[in-house]
């Protein structure tokens, strides 16, 4: 089988989908053949590079978007490639849900639409929403990474093939080495924290759907409140930055350029908070649990999915009663019962999220809707 997969999100891009998109790609190209279509201004315009098993074309992106996906068609509608592929894949997309849909139908191919999270949320309520319900209308299947969004997609009733298919994390990336232990304990005699002190880790792009405001003015009155440290891990808005000022929080920020520093940051925390508002199976819940450490999470989008009571401290979305109770029963947690909790939740990803089941998710819907 050949596969033309569209994308905003891959290498050389950082970030989450970036990182799931390259992943799961890698494992396709096991099985099949896949060429990579990427919008992004960082190469050369439609420059194909010949990767193992498929291609990689970069694609232009502009100012207006109409001109992105009109150029994007001059490209493809002779394009050989295009034209021996079985199938269409749009993987978490604006621009994906604006033109990929119609290009696939205009050169009858089936297409996969992969949901992930922030693509379908600010679509759904924004000008972007008819461009949304054509996709949802004309996919061939859809792909939903979250139990949430499968639910929400087939309660709209447009379209009869909408599926879970979760992340997984690849464990032999995430292994622990003595480099990445030596960097931790230089960062934490850095930090220069009394020891009574308990790190709580925020990993990534604290967008707003990221409710960081809602727990830094709520952490402000729990019983941590005097003995905490954030250490941020990736980008911050500015207004985020401001609160914190204003509430006098102890916190540190980094941005790791290496995995070695990503996972050190990671190791100097006692727990990785996870306070969504909505999102979708953020990799960052793999990655802390594949290190060990405590989760504190909301129940918003696909966390549910994986984590459960025995395995982190979950509260309800945006209640400030629910997320104190949660942050009380962390500070009081043994070590015993902090160190059963990520072995519990390590043993669950283990077994009900591996690289092998996301790739068989993927190969059955591609089977399905190619036969």
């Amino acid at each position: 089988m050949r596969i033309a997969w569209f994308t905003e999100n891959y290498p050389p891009n950082t970030g989450g989908m970036s990182r799931s998109c390259d992943r799961i790609v890698a494992n396709l190209r096991q099985h099949h053949t896949v060429d990579v279509f990427h919008f992004t201004n960082k190469f050369p315009a439609f420059k194909t590079q010949t990767h193992e098993k498929g291609t990689y074309t970069s694609v232009p992106i502009f100012q207006d978007t109409s001109h992105t996906l009109n150029m994007l068609w001059a490209y493809i509608k002779d394009n050989s490639l295009i034209n021996s592929c079985d199938a269409f894949v749009s993987f978490g997309s604006h621009l994906c849900l604006k033109g990929i849909t119609l290009m696939a139908n205009w050169m009858q191919k089936p297409i996969l639409i992969c949901f992930r999270g922030n693509d379908f949320d600010t679509a759904i309520f924004s000008q972007k929403k008819q461009d949304l319900l054509y996709t949802i209308s004309n996919a061939s299947a859809i792909a939903c990474v979250t139990k949430e969004k499968q639910q929400r997609i087939q309660r709209m009733a447009l379209n009869n093939h909408v599926y879970y298919t979760p992340n997984s994390i690849d464990f032999n990336e995430w292994n622990i080495l003595k480099s990445d232990i030596a960097l931790a304990e230089t960062l934490s005699v850095q930090l220069q924290l009394p020891k009574d002190t308990k790190i709580i880790g925020l990993i990534g792009f604290l967008k707003q759907k990221k409710g960081v405001d809602f727990f830094i003015n709520t952490l402000k009155k729990s019983q941590l409140a005097s003995r905490i440290h954030l250490h941020i891990v990736g980008e911050i808005e500015p207004h985020i930055e401001s609160e914190l000022e204003r509430l006098a929080f102890s916190y540190s920020k980094v941005s790791p350029i290496s995995k070695t520093e990503l996972i050190a940051n990671f190791l100097i925390c006692d727990c990785i908070a996870i306070p969504s508002i909505y999102d979708g199976m953020p990799n960052v819940i793999f990655e802390a649990a594949a290190l060990n450490k405590p989760i504190l999470a909301s129940k918003a989008g696909g966390l549910p999915d994986v984590l459960n009571t025995n395995t982190a401290f979950l509260f309800d979305v945006l209640s400030e009663q629910s997320l104190l109770s949660a942050l009380a029963n962390f500070d009081n947690a043994s070590v015993q019962y902090l160190e059963q909790t990520s072995q519990l939740l390590l043993e669950e990803i283990r077994t009900h999220f591996t690289t092998t089941q996301e790739t068989d998710n993927y190969l059955n819907l591609l089977n399905t809707i190619t036969t």
